[in-house]
């Protein structure tokens, strides 16, 4: 049995820095009485699943003290540990950088976000406005390493063909180019753009009539992992969900 460690970014604007922590624990938390009972021991490398969201508060979740009810966020956290000592760039594409590759924005090519770069930051080092291949993403360590690599969602690194979830380490990937995008339909939220693009490896999709972005991509995330289980091998997972970020669309439900 393999151990699925589950991490769950939050892109926040700011964020002030605290210890790690332990996060208390009540009746309900408690697991059953195993006496007498044995349990496989996780063997091998974990697997590692990471949901990052854009838009999202470190208090918006009720592991960290809202009152919204965030009841499967919050299991996921009682039964793990909590890190609460992680900061971010201002915008979304500058910090997906860093957490993909762990150095500073500007050395991944991402100074700012492409869509608000000022007129004297084009064209110089660190502001390229894609992922550079100056650096090396933990799918393409993980890939190297023996494990299976997907993605899915928002990625807003860059739309050359090398800039793609595919040239970067994953090898499985569903993945909207752009900065945001309807959630139900293929099109686009912003006037600078005309139109949003999706691309499914190397090759440039269109999605289903039935889309709904975050059921979506966890289900190609779902799919690809399925696919490969039979080999035993690892896997990591990348799911960069959108919903939450303008325009907020929901199912009534």
């Amino acid at each position: 049995m393999r151990r699925t460690l589950v991490l769950l970014a939050l892109l926040i604007v700011a964020a002030s820095g605290c210890s790690k922590k332990e996060p208390a624990t009540t009746e309900a938390d408690t697991p059953p009485d195993t006496e007498g009972q044995t349990s496989a021991k996780p063997d091998g490398p974990p697997n590692i699943v990471i949901f990052l969201l854009d838009d999202t508060g470190y208090a918006d979740f009720g592991a960290y003290g809202s009152e919204i009810n965030t009841p499967n966020i919050d299991r996921l956290a009682a039964n793990g540990v909590q890190f609460s000592n992680y900061h971010t760039p201002a915008t979304c594409s500058p910090t997906r950088s860093m957490m993909l590759t762990g150095v500073d924005n500007h050395l991944t090519g991402m100074g700012n976000m492409i869509e608000i770069m000022a007129d004297n930051q084009f064209d110089q080092p660190g502001y390229e406005g894609y992922m550079s291949n100056r650096v090396v993403t933990v799918a393409t360590l993980l890939k190297d390493a023996g494990y299976h690599t997907y993605m899915a969602g928002k990625w807003h690194l860059g739309k050359a063909k090398d800039s793609l979830p595919a040239a970067r380490g994953f090898e499985r990937s569903i993945a909207l180019m752009e900065s945001g995008a309807d959630n139900w339909e293929q099109k686009t939220y912003l006037p600078m753009y005309d139109f949003v693009h999706f691309y499914e490896g190397f090759e440039e999709t269109k999605l289903p009539d039935d889309f709904y972005s975050t059921d979506y991509y966890v289900d190609r995330i779902k799919e690809y992992i399925g696919k490969d289980r039979g080999d035993g091998k690892p896997f990591f997972a990348y799911v960069s969900l959108q919903a939450q970020h303008y325009p907020l669309h929901a199912p009534k439900k």
